[in-house]
């Protein structure tokens, strides 16, 4: 505990002494009390479905377990809530391949059980943010479905090629993209006889935002689901959303120490990057929040999934964005020390614009644990951290207790580029360490699933901590 309390101290030191030596403080909030729009003044929890409470002993979350325990929002500080994928889908990458955009997938519930979330939601004072996929859809979507047979305005919804032939016949990709799960970002399409771009899984082919019926769906569905009452969406990989019109083009050799079929083996300059569509797509989805204030005077809030540097986010909110802030979840280095994190931080303050305001987060449904990542010993003091800096923070769920990463053999994974990656390297890459059950209480199945099996086993530490 002592340990704990120096570390918490020395952190708290950390942050006053930044505040001190700089403008920003929190003057803005003291002067005005109340003028700062909510999302401001939020603190955002994000809630993984599949993981936060079970109540048909599936062994998988639901709407309805989600609702059983809105109190715990209440009772811990936070006033929004951002809900991970539930939409119609395969599950090939658990609700990211998505089959139907308007639609709850019955492992979670259906429509009734969403919209009681809101409302019961809204009665404790609580708001909603969902998470939405730009990017691509599941190769189960009817758009993709008819796009492979080349139906009438779906044949150019997604990204397709011809590639290159050989000189002896065979037909390879047009080029080097890799996916970020591994491997080429192109697969053949035997019916249509073509390639096609998929930036994640197989199964999630990527869409072609150059054709305008494409942007015009994605307006709708947002619409869609604004139309239920939620406060906002959470944007998922907003940077591989444009991709260049040469598919000729390499991406470059990055210099990384990993294998040839990592996604770090290539620097992504021609798939993952701001290209001026991206800016102007993302002020096109911010239009329609504007719109929808305007007709109702609620604020809507839009924040994006982005990992880059402070700078780049700076520019991005100058055209009205909200990226996250990934650094503490991906730019820390071990050992840790005050002055690294204090360094980190006041990238996110100096030199920029007076519109910008931050977006942290600490951890999240893609990174190992903090307690796993950096120690147990750190977690009040990441938190502390979190709550005291000027900025909207994000925190996900477990947090608030320091649950920490599972062990899983390779027979247990269920996480695609784990999968992919074998037996000896599924380690490296598996998301689902930290995708473990809600530790609720001290009880069977640590009070997640009545279920005799959950979709992932119960970190064994339930216990000891929970939140009861």
């Amino acid at each position: 505990m002592a340990i704990i309390n120096v570390i918490v101290s020395l952190l708290a030191s950390c942050v006053c002494l930044f505040a001190a030596s700089h403008s920003w403080a929190l003057a803005d909030a003291d002067s005005q009390p109340g003028s700062l729009p909510w999302w401001k003044t939020t603190i955002i929890y994000q809630v993984y479905p599949r993981s936060f409470k079970d109540t048909d002993g599936d062994g998988v979350g639901d709407i309805q377990g989600i609702i059983s325990e809105l109190q715990h929002f209440k009772y811990i500080g936070v006033e929004t809530i951002w809900l991970s994928p539930f939409y119609s889908s395969p599950q090939v990458d658990f609700g990211y391949d998505i089959s139907d955009l308007k639609d709850v997938d019955p492992i979670f519930g259906n429509i009734a059980d969403f919209r009681q979330l809101v409302e019961e939601a809204k009665k404790l004072g609580l708001r909603i943010l969902v998470d939405f996929v730009p990017n691509h859809t599941s190769d189960q979507h009817v758009w993709f479905q008819r796009s492979v047979q080349k139906e009438g305005k779906y044949r150019d919804y997604y990204v397709w090629t011809d590639g290159n032939t050989l000189a002896n016949g065979t037909r390879v990709p047009p080029n080097n993209w890799l996916s970020v799960f591994g491997g080429s970002a192109w697969r053949w399409s035997d019916e249509r006889e073509q390639f096609y771009l998929h930036q994640f899984d197989p199964a999630q082919p990527d869409l072609n935002y150059r054709n305008p019926d494409v942007k015009e769906e994605m307006l709708l569905a947002m619409r869609y689901w604004l139309d239920y009452g939620i406060d906002g969406l959470r944007m998922d990989a907003i940077n591989h959303v444009y991709e260049t019109t040469n598919l000729s083009l390499d991406n470059p050799l990055s210099g990384n120490d990993v294998l040839p079929d990592n996604y770090g083996y290539l620097t992504p300059l021609y798939t993952s990057y701001l290209l001026p569509e991206t800016k102007e797509q993302i002020q096109s989805w911010q239009n329609l929040l504007d719109e929808m204030e305007k007709i109702d005077g609620e604020e809507r809030f839009m924040v994006l999934e982005f990992y880059t540097d402070s700078n780049t986010r700076a520019q991005m909110a100058e055209y009205g964005a909200h990226p996250f802030n990934m650094d503490m979840v991906a730019g820390l280095t071990i050992p840790l020390s005050a002055k690294q994190i204090m360094d980190l931080i006041s990238k996110e303050y100096k030199n920029k614009p007076d519109s910008y305001w931050p977006t942290f987060v600490v951890g999240n449904h893609d990174k190992h644990r903090t307690a796993s990542r950096y120690g147990r010993r750190y977690v009040n003091a990441f938190n502390l951290l979190l709550m005291t800096l000027k900025g909207t923070p994000t925190t996900y769920y477990g947090e608030e207790i320091g649950m920490e990463d599972i062990t899983l053999t390779y027979q247990q994974t269920k996480d695609p580029p784990a999968i992919k990656a074998g037996p000896d390297r599924y380690l490296e890459v598996s998301r689902d360490l930290n995708r473990s059950p809600m530790q609720w209480t001290a009880g069977y199945q640590a009070g997640f699933s009545s279920g005799n099996q959950t979709w992932l086993p119960v970190q064994q530490n339930y216990t000891v901590y929970n939140v009861e």
